[in-house]
């Protein structure tokens, strides 16, 4: 994959990315924007919640499972995933309960489920085919933004780059980050526009949709630009 385009100064550019962008880092700010905009009465509680579920867990338990089985903390080798990302899958559903029985906003509550269902079919595409989390955790939680303020398109600006990040690091193909990029908008969005209905929370639905194909456009392009790049 590697090309002499890489260097040591573009590695650690990406390097930084790669851990700035993780999706359990990105939650962080995703979950406090939505809960201090629509639970500002339950703000402590709510968020605290979601930070525990969302960040925390799933953080301390990638770092301890790579000390434990001695690989690296990107789990590089795909078979090595398949038990992170179904533990992965109960603490998000567990987290997602809580904030129901809580009373939390809707956005909120879907969103911590979209982590785990999303996750739970990454497992099973990565049964076959390794697929980019890291491109997947930018475009899930921007779809959220999204359908919360048409300013949530911003996030999703910072895809290209998480793209470019993990070709450049040898940690997936152009193929993988495209993949993980349009999965997170697309599977995002699809249960959110099904669940929040559900709900009755009103969503901008015309709107949210022509920002996403926006950034599904752009992500496309990025690919394109890394494929003759980097083969």
């Amino acid at each position: 994959m590697r090309n002499y385009y890489s260097n040591d100064y573009s590695d650690k550019i990406a390097k930084y990315v790669s851990y700035v962008c993780e999706a359990p880092i990105l939650a962080i700010f995703v979950f406090l924007i939505l809960n201090l905009f629509l639970d500002y009465d339950n703000l402590l509680l709510i968020e605290s919640i979601s930070l525990i579920f969302g960040t925390l867990f799933p953080i301390l338990f990638v770092v301890y499972w790579s000390k434990y089985k001695e690989i690296d903390r990107d789990y590089t080798d795909r078979h090595s995933r398949n038990f992170p990302f179904i533990i992965a899958v109960i603490i998000y559903l567990i987290g997602t309960i809580i904030l129901w029985f809580l009373n939390a906003n809707p956005l909120t509550i879907v969103l911590m489920f979209c982590y785990g269902t999303n996750t739970l079919i990454v497992f099973f595409i990565n049964l076959k085919w390794k697929i980019s989390v890291h491109a997947m955790g930018v475009t899930g939680p921007t779809t959220a933004l999204l359908l919360f303020n048409p300013l949530g398109f911003l996030m999703g600006l910072i895809a290209p780059l998480v793209m470019w990040s993990r070709v450049v690091l040898n940690k997936h193909s152009p193929n993988q980050v495209l993949a993980g990029a349009i999965c997170g908008y697309l599977l995002t969005f699809i249960q959110m526009y099904l669940i929040l209905n559900i709900m009755n929370f009103k969503i901008n639905i015309q709107l949210s949709s022509w920002l996403i194909l926006g950034l599904i456009i752009i992500s496309i392009l990025s690919y394109l630009l890394l494929r003759k790049t980097f083969n």
